[in-house]
């Protein structure tokens, strides 16, 4: 397995979480990280990956379907790899500093798979968007774009981070596991 590959992906509704997929993945490229970003419908392995990503918009304190039902068909597959999660929603000023616990649900699936972490980033709601309960939230004046990019930038820095130093150990493990074989 490639120790810098990783995957990220995620369940959008209006393009907001997928916009914050992308950030993550471009932040993790620029730091030497072989990226792929697919909407969790389309993803059909994730055994060549180190690490995956996983974001879900939340709507009413809950994960999209879609999200929830990956983490459980990959279940398997996800206990042997760094697995992250992120979801975005929370609308208001004081979105950025909003720390929201995983849905019940999704903590769950997330212990069981020995999550690295989890982030909560604030959501955008457009006005012509959301159907009644987003033009009734429109009219409350929370229309706005609450996501903090630079927060976003500096969770997948810690990705990053992490993957690469989990790396390093890992090949220094196996380096001397060859010269422990040689034969002098």
């Amino acid at each position: 397995m490639d120790w810098t590959r990783v995957l990220v992906t995620y369940s959008s509704v209006n393009g907001s979480t997928a916009e914050i997929a992308r950030s993550i993945a471009l932040t993790l490229c620029r730091t030497g990280m072989d990226v792929d970003v697919v909407p969790v419908s389309e993803v059909q392995d994730v055994r060549q990956y180190h690490a995956v990503v996983v974001g879900s918009a939340v709507y009413g304190g809950k994960w999209r379907g879609e999200a929830a039902k990956f983490l459980e068909h990959f279940g398997m597959d996800l206990v042997d790899r760094d697995v992250w999660l992120f979801q975005s929603g929370p609308l208001g000023n004081s979105a950025q500093s909003i720390v929201r616990a995983l849905p019940v649900r999704i903590a769950m699936l997330a212990e069981s798979l020995r999550m690295k972490g989890a982030a909560t980033f604030g959501g955008k709601l457009d006005r012509n968007q959301g159907g009644p309960v987003g033009r009734f939230l429109a009219r409350a004046g929370f229309a706005c774009d609450y996501r903090d990019f630079t927060e976003i930038r500096l969770w997948a820095e810690e990705i990053a981070r992490t993957t690469a130093m989990q790396s390093a150990v890992l090949r220094s493990g196996r380096m001397r596991l060859v010269r422990a074989g040689s034969s002098r």
